[in-house]
């Protein structure tokens, strides 16, 4: 922590292990100074220490594709980061035909991935040598590839647009997703069923949350969306109908299989769920408004050779379509854009608002 503190730049990655646990945890923290490189296990050590440093502006943190690793600072520990230059951004506004770090280290540096590593579980103890050679790799070249791509930058006049996209991921924000917010009814097929069968799905739906919770594994390693599905419209009637299923966690055969038949047992009893409203979406006039600035944009971004989403977001496009500012103290009042996108885009944003774009 004090190598990093007087650091005026580091490399920063993490791993984590969604694909491997009921919820997700950071698992390894890798920092690469000049000269060398880091693991950080949070298994093992506070990482509390670390959050004055990733929200200090004056120390650079260099990353490749950073809303993730960021969104998972904010969600698990509460940090928020500062000073981010991204080189996934970099490359995206230099127009680099590869975008991913992989593609990227080998085309410049010759480093070739270990493509098994992408499904590793970084929650295992002890790491083997292989995934610790892994994640070195992912920080190791990126204060070099930080220098190339700012002389690119710089001689294309670039430099302040890559930084105010870093400013922009710098701002994600976890929120809750439209999959837990609807429960089971995010399951394609749900709202269709039967009163008695939607009753079975949401008993199978939370005995597979809590079996998940309980063994901290992904919820389709417990029990599949299409498996409860079909045992919702027809649900076995004993445990040998129900062993002959497959998919099942190993929990839930045998001994277990009583849990899923007095899951099954209580949903009958009790009152069946009824499907939530159907959002609608925003009105026609806002979508009409978000067509024209998204027309807007692509136009703008080809002029300027940028992708899209390098102009403005799609979340603000919405933003502005919905309080459809007139003005530039309107816009302003908005909150849509920051000072550099008002700056940038602001007369073209009213210009399609007011109809003349």
């Amino acid at each position: 922590m004090e190598r990093l503190r007087q650091a005026p730049r580091f490399a920063l990655d993490t791993e984590s292990n969604s694909m491997h646990a009921h919820r997700e945890r950071i698992c390894l923290v890798q920092v690469s100074l000049p000269d060398g490189d880091a693991l950080i296990d949070p298994l093992a050590v506070d990482l509390r220490p670390l959050a004055p440093v990733l929200a200090d502006p004056s120390i650079e943190k260099v990353m490749h594709g950073a809303d993730y690793d960021i969104l998972c600072f904010k969600r698990e520990y509460g940090f928020s980061l500062a000073g981010l230059y991204d080189t996934m951004l970099a490359a995206r506004v230099l127009g680099w035909r590869s975008h991913g770090l992989g593609p990227i280290l080998h085309e410049r540096y010759g480093v070739v991935a270990n493509k098994r590593m992408q499904r590793f579980d970084w929650g295992r103890r002890p790491l083997p040598e292989g995934a610790l050679d892994y994640a070195r790799q992912d920080t190791r070249y990126l204060l070099e590839l930080r220098e190339q791509q700012l002389a690119e930058l710089r001689g294309v006049d670039r430099e302040d647009e890559l930084l105010h996209a870093c400013v922009r991921q710098e701002r994600v924000e976890p929120r809750p997703s439209r999959a837990d917010a609807l429960g089971m009814w995010r399951i394609k097929g749900a709202r269709g069923l039967p009163a008695g069968a939607r009753g079975v799905l949401r008993g199978l739906y939370e005995l597979r949350e809590a079996v998940a919770e309980q063994l901290d594994r992904p919820v389709f390693q417990v029990m599949s969306d299409a498996l409860m599905l079909s045992i919702a419209r027809q649900p076995p009637k004993d445990e040998r109908a129900l062993a002959e299923l497959r998919g099942l966690h190993p929990t839930l055969r045998g001994r277990g299989g009583a849990r899923v038949l007095r899951a099954i047992e209580a949903a009958r009893e009790a009152e069946p769920p009824r499907p939530p409203a159907v959002d609608r979406g925003p009105g026609r006039e806002v979508v009409a408004r978000f067509d024209a600035l998204r027309a807007w944009r692509k136009a703008t971004a080809a002029e300027r050779g940028l992708e899209p989403d390098l102009v403005l977001g799609k979340d603000t496009l919405m933003a502005l379509a919905v309080a459809a500012p007139r003005t530039m103290e309107e816009l302003r009042a908005s909150g849509a854009l920051d000072e550099w996108e008002e700056r940038r885009y602001g007369d073209g944003v009213l210009g399609v608002l007011r109809g003349g774009g």
